[in-house]
């Protein structure tokens, strides 16, 4: 497989982990407490920042037109980054529309301090993501099966 592709198809991975550890509260028997808590915490990683990460691989895409694989990776190194003023806007949108529904200060002010204390959350879920894809292309580049785009 392509370098390119691999990283491309890599930018799946936060939305597709939350999706899988979902399907987990659809099995029939019980889970242990401490694994449920890390179940519920990643679907919610991807139920509250599903549509501005999709919005930011829309972004990172457009921009990665024609971009080498080095280019790439380096975006990729920033992007639980980049995701902080995506998804501030999108707690801003959130919070205009809750307060034309609702027109109260107080959701306002506390839609705002959630958002802010979800920083330091993106930034570990976006770069154990990031660690993940990179380890992984690490790994396949070893055997073999990962070459950069140029290569015949």
């Amino acid at each position: 497989m392509k370098e390119s592709r691999f990283y491309r198809i890599s930018l799946a991975l936060p939305l597709a982990t939350p999706a899988l550890f979902a399907s987990l509260f659809l099995v029939d028997s019980p889970l242990p407490e401490s694994l449920q808590w890390l179940v519920i915490v990643i679907t919610m990683s991807g139920v509250i920042g599903g549509i501005p990460y999709l919005a930011l691989v829309g972004i990172l895409l457009w921009w990665a037109r024609g971009k080498s694989d080095n280019e790439f990776r380096r975006a990729l190194l920033l992007l639980p980054f980049l995701m902080l003023p995506v998804f501030s806007a999108f707690v801003i949108v959130i919070n205009l529309i809750m307060w034309t529904l609702d027109r109260s200060p107080l959701l306002r002010s506390g839609l705002l301090l959630d958002g802010l204390a979800l920083v330091p959350i993106i930034l570990v879920f976006g770069y154990c993501y990031v660690l993940l894809v990179f380890g992984t292309a690490f790994v396949l580049k070893r055997l073999g099966l990962l070459v950069p785009r140029n290569a015949i």
